[in-house]
Order: C-alpha cells, then structure tokens, then sequence
C-alpha cells in the first residue's frame, strides 16, 4: 500500500461534465469552473474520457484537455479484463461506445479504492440517467453494491464550491452558474424547471446556514 499523504478526495469527471464545465462562461473568484476540480480533488479519469474529449475539441479547451492529459489512470489490471469482471452483474451493455466512458471510469474508481490509493471517489458526471437517480441506472446500483463513494452532478460541484468558497463566490454567480450548468445538462422542460429548484433551495439553505455561523 503507498504511503502517499491521503489529503484529496478523488474526483474522477465523466466526459459530459468536463464539456458542461467548459460551455459556461462564468467564473468563479476569476477562474474557470473546470480549473477548480484541480484545485479542490485530485482528479484521474479513463483514457477514453480523455479520448472523447479529444473528439469533442469545437466543446472544449485546449487547457482541460492539457490538464486530463496529465490525469489518465493507468490500470493495474489490463481493462479488458477488469471491465467485465467489475461490471458483468450490472446490466449494462459493454463495449457500447455510449457506455465506455462511463464503464471505464467505474473501473477506475474501483482500482482506487480496492488498491488502497484513496479511500472515497467523487464520480462526476452529468448523464441525464445519473443526475435523475431512479435506483435503476447501472451506476447507482455500482455504488450501491461496492461503497466507493458518491455520484456527483456538475450541479453539486457548484454548490460544493459556494460551501467551501462563501467569502470569493457571491450567491448570485453561484445561481447564475446552476442555471447555466443546468440549461446544459437538459431534460424536458419540467424536469429542467424542477431540477434548478431543488439546486437553488440547496444554496439558499447553504447561504442562509453559513451567514448565521460567525465564525465561518
């Protein structure tokens, strides 16, 4: 087991958030909202999250994709091995290029923690079957089975760094960002509607929390 200072949680980011990071255009404390994944976790991803990217260059910068450059998990267990062997019990389709991203950052997080390097995952990503969790997806049920960590939306990024950043990121960028993150992650029009209600009932109990703690 390595004897690296465990001080980071991991954040492992699906290509759909890091794209959704990169189309707004609202900063916070005049940094992009991608860069701050960097700054708070440290981040490690699949080389096919890295390969979508690369797709996607007309939706992304030449700075994240750099910084994921940087990031790729290099397995321990070749992946043609551990995908199936991970994920077989899931129904879920392997080998479907719209699952791979997904499938392959699963197994990242699995070897993570199963090989002692961290001890919790931050999953990240803003699939429309993962940021409406219905316990039927084949993610929720990963993480329900093995306790890795949690499913995060890009959405509650936001609301983590209101939390953590109060003092250099007012309200009102923090709501302008969650209607932006939110516009991008789509849905139909209720859903859309309902999802940005709940997210800014969250930061408003958040704001009005820390305001009441002086210390804070």
């Amino acid at each position: 087991m390595p004897n690296k200072q465990k001080s980071y949680l991991l954040c492992i980011p699906d290509t759909n958030s890091l794209i959704n990071m990169c189309q707004t255009e609202i900063e916070v404390a005049q940094k992009e909202l991608w860069h701050w994944l960097w700054q708070e976790f440290d981040v490690r991803l699949s080389s096919t999250v890295f390969d979508e990217l690369n797709r996607h260059r007309d939706k992304t910068s030449n700075g994240i994709r750099k910084k994921c450059s940087k990031s790729i998990w290099e397995y321990r267990i070749q992946i043609k091995s551990l995908e199936p062997s991970l994920l077989q019990h899931f129904d879920v389709e392997l080998n479907v290029r719209e699952n791979r991203g997904e499938c392959h950052n699963c197994c990242v997080a699995f070897e993570a923690i199963a090989k002692g390097e961290y001890r919790q995952v931050i999953f990240l990503t803003d699939e429309l079957h993962s940021t409406t969790p219905n316990g039927k997806d084949f993610l929720y049920k990963v993480f329900k089975t093995f306790p890795m960590g949690c499913i995060w939306s890009s959405l509650d990024f936001v609301i983590y760094l209101f939390m953590r950043h109060r003092s250099r990121f007012s309200i009102k960028v923090a709501k302008s960002l969650l209607k932006d993150i939110n516009n991008l992650v789509g849905g139909k029009k209720n859903i859309i509607k309902d999802r940005l209600m709940v997210y800014n009932h969250k930061l408003m109990k958040i704001d009005k929390s820390l305001s009441e703690i002086p210390t804070i």
